[in-house]
């Protein structure tokens, strides 16, 4: 099967044929036809998160992407929810479980046995990858491989997060929540969902082509990062919780800024170690009420919610690049630039 395959931390993905997986009891083989590209991949390729790191190189991963939606092309022993021909995704969390006191307590995506898709097995930059039988998604027919693959962690990602506005904070709707990377694969989706969900949404970017980007979305009121803390603060005003998708900490100290009293931080973007920690001391935190909640992912029943959203016209994937696997560290090089907006997707 033709495969992108990483040979080099940071360096160009190498397109190699490698030998067709099989799938092991639970497990299914998926030919895949569309693959989102995540920030995460970005971040997995530089090698910049050390834990994920070490395990790609004990386990001799190789292939990225964690977005891959297709057809099962075979099924292996013990498997009962899906036939050979069923359209599935293939997102982040490709095992857990399920007994651990993580996964009993709704929270699988902390399973001390959890396999992430790219990191513990290969992933979906390539014609074929394997899932668990648990960790696959049915895909309606209603959705189109190309819109499927970005909902599959970026869209998935975006609804835990605004969910736990609810579910964690108690935040009752039309109140104000600022959403900083607005325009990006995961941002443009949480506008739209908390949007969905009866909030006020304050959409927050850098430049004016993505804050025009924000207010097609339908943001409430998009906003220049690059106006400074100062210039934001006197025009966001009441903003009582902040879900920060921009992958840098930058980003967090403007959240933590604008917050007010009390407010709640959603922490999603993974900055790379070397920017440093959270820019908040305990006594800040206490002044302002503010409590940081982290939104690692989303559940799989979270899945299921955020297809009604799409199937109601609430949600729709943004794909700013379109383009054959061939092409792969072309797309790399202008998700690290900033040079679409929106979801990339991958033809393999």
């Amino acid at each position: 099967m033709k495969a992108a395959c990483l040979r080099g931390w940071a360096a160009p993905l190498v397109l190699e044929e490698l030998a067709r997986p099989r799938p092991g009891p639970g497990e299914l083989l998926v030919r895949i036809r569309a693959t989102g590209v995540c920030r995460t991949d970005l971040h997995l390729w530089k090698g910049h998160w050390p834990g994920a790191k070490r395990d790609m190189e004990r386990l001799g991963v190789r292939v990225l992407g964690h977005e891959g939606v297709g057809e099962v092309e075979e099924v292996g022993l013990g498997v009962r929810r899906f036939s050979e021909g069923d359209r599935v995704g293939i997102g982040w969390m490709n095992h857990w479980c399920g007994l651990c006191y993580a996964c009993s307590s709704g929270a699988p995506q902390w399973c001390e046995e959890l396999r992430e898709t790219s990191v513990h097995l290969n992933g979906t930059y390539a014609e074929y990858a394997i899932v668990s039988e648990r960790g696959a998604r049915a895909i309606p027919a209603f959705l189109s491989y190309e819109q499927a693959a970005g909902l599959l962690c970026g869209g998935l990602t975006a609804y835990g997060a605004v969910r736990k506005l609810v579910t964690d904070v108690g935040l009752p709707p039309g109140r104000k929540v600022a959403v900083l990377g607005a325009a990006g694969g995961l941002g443009h989706y949480a506008v739209q969902i908390a949007k969905a969900f009866g909030y006020a949404v304050l959409g927050i970017e850098k430049g004016a082509a993505r804050v025009r980007f924000v207010e097609e979305l339908g943001a409430d009121v998009a906003l220049d990062a690059e106006e400074g803390v100062g210039a934001l603060r006197a025009k966001a005003k009441d903003v009582h919780a902040a879900l920060v998708l921009a992958p840098t900490i930058e980003a967090y100290g403007l959240a933590l800024r604008l917050l007010s009293p009390p407010g709640a931080l959603i922490a999603v973007g993974s900055p790379a170690e070397e920017q440093g920690p959270l820019p908040a001391s305990p006594d800040f935190l206490l002044a302002k009420g503010i409590r940081v909640l982290p939104s690692l992912v989303g559940l799989p029943h979270e899945f299921e919610e955020l297809l009604a959203l799409y199937e109601q016209g609430k949600v729709r994937s943004h794909i700013g690049r379109l383009a054959p696997l061939e092409e792969v560290n072309r797309v790399l090089q202008e998700l690290q630039g900033g040079r679409y907006l929106g979801r990339a997707v991958l033809k393999p």
